[in-house]
């Protein structure tokens, strides 16, 4: 039995004494606790972003420091890690001063350090892992889930019943695991700086019926629950059948935001069996001038908690 079987956290019923120490420490702090995914990803933007204004490329850089022109691409998508001997190397031929260098040694130092997810990584794509350290790192998402409650928002037996009713290939043993990582997700909304969250929910997501009937009416009624407590940074919008077609019909995406000017905002998507990130600037901002508009066509948020309640009590009758 893992430790999230045992204590059920879930958005509506998590205590802070709940979550795994280093999240409790975070969410007493008032803010998130540090994504290596995040740190090792701005260091390798401000490096690359250094080479770039000097005017060398990533061969030339490997000649003066002994770093293969691949690995310092690795490095500057932070697909790979460097040292603190290389770091220093990269800092007397991109001509940094001592406070530059100070910052991304830190930086480096920060991206050394594991993350939460990374004790899933047997079970999970270096994709989605990525994905995971982003978010926990992002100052803001956006989130459009045509057909399932999102993750971070599901209660601990819906997201039992996702995983068990998901690929015939994940194994029994990993069920645990796979539910433990899907509600880690919601230390981002604990704490009193918390993440700014948008999320357009199809009414599909509704209505399919996850676990069984009492499961949906327990995950409505949570979902009711945060709409209703935490709208300050949270806002959940339904989409309705009555819509019809909008920009984003068809697929799940969440943007992501953060603090950094270093890094742009990013989506991920998901299908069936493969997701992806995508960080081209141009994509990026026509997906989100797309959910944007879509976020628009959605009931606003007192039809939308409405709506829930209303199906939560249809639920609950039979």
């Amino acid at each position: 039995m893992t430790s999230i079987d045992r204590v059920h956290v879930a958005p509506c019923d998590t205590e802070i004494d709940d979550l795994p120490t280093n999240h409790r420490r975070a969410a007493l702090m008032g803010r998130a606790p540090a994504s290596s995914t995040v740190r090792a990803l701005e260091l390798g933007m401000r490096l690359r972003e250094r080479r770039e204004q000097l005017g060398l490329t990533a061969a030339a850089v490997g000649k003066q420091t002994g770093i293969g022109g691949n690995n310092m691409s690795s490095i500057e998508i932070a697909k790979r890690k460097l040292t603190a001997t290389k770091l220093d190397e990269l800092a007397r031929v991109y001509e940094l001063s001592d406070d530059e260098r100070a910052e991304l040694e830190e930086l480096r130092a920060q991206a050394e350090q594991r993350g939460w997810w990374d004790d899933y990584a047997r079970m999970y794509s270096e994709d989605f892992l990525r994905f995971l350290g982003l978010e926990a790192g992002a100052t803001a998402t956006r989130e459009y889930a045509p057909e399932t409650i999102p993750g971070p928002l599901q209660t601990a037996d819906y997201a039992r019943a996702m995983v068990r009713g998901g690929s015939p290939y994940i194994k029994p043993v990993d069920v645990g695991p796979r539910v433990e990582s899907r509600l880690a997700r919601q230390m981002r909304l604990e704490g009193p700086d918390p993440l700014a969250c948008t999320v357009v929910i199809g009414q599909t997501a509704l209505r399919q019926e996850v676990g069984s009937r009492d499961v949906m009416a327990n995950q409505l009624a949570c979902l009711a629950k945060l709409s209703e407590e935490r709208r300050d940074h949270l806002k959940i919008h339904v989409m309705p059948y009555t819509a019809g077609a909008h920009p984003i019909i068809g697929g799940g995406l969440v943007l992501l935001s953060f603090d950094s000017r270093w890094l742009p905002d990013m989506v991920w998507q998901e299908s069936v069996t493969t997701g992806s990130l995508i960080d081209k600037p141009h994509v990026v901002r026509e997906l989100s001038a797309s959910f944007d508009e879509a976020a628009e066509r959605a009931l606003d948020l007192d039809a939308s908690l409405e709506m829930i309640h209303q199906v939560r009590k249809e639920m609950e009758k039979s």
